[in-house]
C-alpha cells in the first residue's frame, strides 16, 4: 500500500469521528438554549420571543448551508400573528370600530421630525411632548414620573397645582390658534377696497363713499325719469366705486382729452408708460370713465407734471386722493412742481406740506392761451422728506 493510500484510508476513518463530534456539539447547544429560554405561554406571544427563536433556529441548524429564507419564511406567519395580537391587546378600537395600534419607534420619530419646524396648536404640542417623553424613556429606562427626565427632554419643569389651575382653557387656545386670517368681508381691506376685491391691474384703492356732483346729477335724472314713467320697466343702475390705479394704454385717449381741457392742446403723456407707471402715475376712474390724472416725470426726478380732475368731478377729494397716493408711491423723495400763481390748487399743496421756493415770471406764457384766466406766472413748490 502506498503512502497516499494510507492517508486516504486515515481520512475516511477520521471523517465519521468529526461528524459525530459536530453532532454532539449541536445537541449540547440545543440543550443549553432550552435551559436559557424555557417555554412560557405568555412569553411566546411576545414578538421578541419569536425573534429569539428564529436566531436559535439559525444557531442550532444542522445544515450549514441552509438558506436564510428557508428558516425565516416558516416563522413569518407566527410572528405576524403575535404582532397582531399585541396590537389588538394594546390598541383597542376608536368610536367607528377601526382597530388602533401603538406607534412604533420609527413612526414616533417620523411624527416628531415632521412637527419639529413651525408652531403647532396647543393640544398637538402636548401630544408631541408625550411622544418625545415616551421615546426617551425607552432609551434611558427612566421612571415615567421622574421629573429629571421631563426637564432634560423638554426643558420645562412640571407646573405646580396652582399653575395648572391658572392655565388658559385649551379650547380657547385652540380657537386662537385656528385663526389664520380675517375674512375679507369683515376686514379693514374691504372697507378700503369695497365688498368685492377688484381685478383692475395696478389697483391702488377703491372709494365707495364719495358722491361727486356729476354722480348726484345722474341719480336725480334717473329718479325723475322713473317718476315720470311709472309704467315702464326701469333697469336698475349698478353702483360702482371710484378706482385709483396706475396708467394703462386704454386710458390714454381720455387722459389726453382731460389734459387738453384742463391745460392746453397737444399734451401727450404716452411716454409715461415707459417710466415705471406703477410709481409715477395715478388715474381715477368711475366704471370706464377717466375722471382724474396725476403724473410724476420719473422716480428719480419726482417732478409733478400734471394733476387734473374732470369738470363735474371736482370738490370731491379726488385730487387729494391722487396726490396722496402719488406721494405714498415715492417715499423718502423730495417732490417738486410748478403751479400757476392764481390756481386754487395752491391750497391743496399747502395742506400736504409743499413750500414755495421761488416765483417764476412768465413760466406758462408759451403754453397758455392769451384769453386764459390762469396766470402765466408760477410758484415753484417742494415737499421735503
Amino acid at each position: 500500500m502506498s503512502p497516499s493510500d494510507e492517508s486516504y484510508d486515515s481520512d475516511e476513518t477520521f471523517k465519521p469521528a468529526k461528524q459525530r463530534q459536530r453532532t454532539s456539539t449541536m445537541a449540547k447547544r440545543r440543550k443549553l438554549s432550552r435551559k436559557q429560554h424555557p417555554s412560557d405561554p405568555e412569553s411566546a406571544n411576545e414578538p421578541n420571543t419569536q425573534l429569539d427563536s428564529f436566531f436559535r433556529e439559525i444557531a442550532c441548524s444542522d445544515s450549514p448551508g441552509r438558506a436564510f429564507e428557508d428558516v425565516f419564511e416558516a416563522l413569518v406567519p407566527d410572528y405576524a400573528e403575535v404582532r397582531n395580537n399585541l396590537h389588538r391587546k394594546e390598541g383597542g378600537k376608536d368610536e367607528y370600530g377601526v382597530q388602533l395600534r401603538t406607534l412604533t419607534r420609527f413612526e414616533s420619530s417620523c411624527v416628531l421630525d415632521s412637527f419639529s419646524q413651525g408652531d403647532v396648536p396647543y393640544a398637538t404640542y402636548f401630544l408631541l411632548r408625550k411622544l418625545k417623553l415616551d421615546r426617551e424613556q425607552r432609551r434611558v429606562n427612566f421612571s415615567p414620573a421622574d421629573p429629571r427626565l421631563i426637564e432634560s427632554i423638554t426643558g420645562d419643569t412640571l407646573p405646580s397645582v396652582q399653575e395648572q389651575q391658572d392655565l388658559p382653557n385649551s379650547k380657547v387656545l385652540e380657537a386662537l390658534q385656528d385663526i389664520q386670517t380675517t375674512a375679507y368681508e369683515v376686514s379693514f381691506a374691504s372697507r378700503l377696497q369695497g365688498t368685492m376685491p377688484s381685478r383692475t391691474p395696478g389697483l391702488l384703492a377703491l372709494d365707495w363713499e364719495t358722491v361727486t356732483p356729476w354722480m348726484a346729477l345722474m341719480n336725480d335724472v334717473r329718479q325723475h325719469y322713473r317718476l315720470a314713467h311709472p309704467g315702464q320697466n326701469h333697469v336698475a343702475e349698478t353702483s360702482a366705486p371710484i378706482e385709483y390705479c396706475s396708467l394703462r394704454a386704454c386710458h390714454l385717449g381720455q387722459v389726453h382729452e382731460l389734459l387738453a381741457g384742463a391745460f392746453w392742446e397737444g399734451i401727450d403723456v404716452s411716454d409715461s408708460l415707459d417710466y415705471w407707471p406703477e410709481r409715477c402715475t395715478v388715474v381715477a376712474t368711475y366704471k370706464r370713465l377717466v375722471v382724474g390724472i396725476a403724473i410724476i416725470s420719473s422716480p428719480r426726478e419726482t417732478y409733478i407734471t400734471f394733476l387734473a380732475v374732470k369738470p363735474g368731478w371736482d370738490n370731491a377729494q379726488i385730487a387729494t386722493s391722487m396726490l396722496y397716493h402719488l406721494i405714498q408711491l415715492n417715499p423718502h423723495k423730495d417732490i417738486t412742481l410748478h403751479v400757476s400763481a392764481n390756481n386754487p390748487a395752491l391750497l391743496l399743496y399747502n395742506r400736504f406740506g409743499f413750500k414755495a421756493e421761488g416765483f417764476v415770471v412768465g413760466f406758462y406764457e408759451a403754453y397758455l392761451d392769451p384769453q386764459s384766466r390762469s396766470s402765466t406766472n408760477a410758484f415753484r413748490l417742494r415737499l421735503r422728506h
